[in-house]
């Protein structure tokens, strides 16, 4: 069975992660890494939350902690909204890339699962926003450090709409974008399937990958070397 390492486990995509590792009986263990308490982890014997304040930073003392792991599933992100580039590219990239190099000395191999989005684009001078930009800078920089790091196996995974199909696991009031989220994912599972994923099998996904053998996902809608997972790819792996 697996550990495995989570981050961003009080969002929608987090939270819904977190549920199905803490239900799968292929992982015996998340460790939690959050900036405040997780209420859905509260008194899970399968669950540590550590509260961790700097994600850019890594000490000994927190890597034993986590000593053990195989896994990280990084769901950390914020809206690119109202940000500068330079404070969105802090977060959404050097922030799992300086995990993921700590993370690569927990063991023989890390599995390391980033949750990027649908518009990410490795090539950013054809990325038409600067989300899509800055996500594909992350997926680029952590495929370039896999190379770097023998042990480690990444994973970009570009979910399009996510659709939490009206159950709200989020530590945060219920806001009309999260409503929207349901009613169009609703409707867009009748006509353009290829672009909505509900939260379980994004997480089934997730989790899949975490255990896995680390190797490359072959089919339509991967690319970055097996390793960069479209909507519709995402939604093939999770068996829908």
């Amino acid at each position: 069975m697996a550990h495995i390492i989570l981050t961003g486990a009080t969002g929608q995509a987090g939270a819904a992660i977190l549920k199905y590792a803490l239900s799968s009986p292929s992982v015996s263990h998340i460790s939690v890494l959050s900036r405040r308490p997780v209420k859905l982890a509260e008194n899970n014997p399968k669950a540590s939350v550590i509260v961790h304040k700097d994600f850019a930073i890594y000490p000994d003392e927190l890597l034993s902690q986590l000593k053990g792991a195989t896994a990280c599933i990084w769901a950390q992100g914020i809206s690119s909204r109202g940000m500068s580039e330079a404070d969105y590219a802090k977060i959404t990239v050097d922030y799992p890339l300086a995990a993921a190099r700590s993370f690569a000395t927990l063991g023989d191999t890390m599995n390391f699962v980033m949750i990027s989005g649908d518009g990410a684009n490795m090539d950013e001078s054809k990325a038409a926003m600067m989300f899509g930009k800055i996500k594909g800078r992350a997926e680029r920089k952590l495929l370039e450090l896999q190379h770097e790091i023998p042990s480690l196996y990444v994973y970009g995974l570009r979910p399009a709409i996510i659709n939490p199909q009206g159950e709200y696991l989020a530590e945060r009031k219920v806001t009309l974008q999260d409503r929207l989220s349901t009613g169009l994912g609703a409707v867009a599972e009748c006509v353009y399937k290829s672009f909505v994923i509900p939260t379980n099998s994004l997480a089934k996904a997730c989790v899949d990958l975490a255990i896995g053998d680390g190797k490359p996902v072959a089919g339509p809608g991967v690319e970055g070397e097996g390793r960069i997972l479209s909507n519709n790819a995402i939604r093939r792996l999770a068996g829908i």
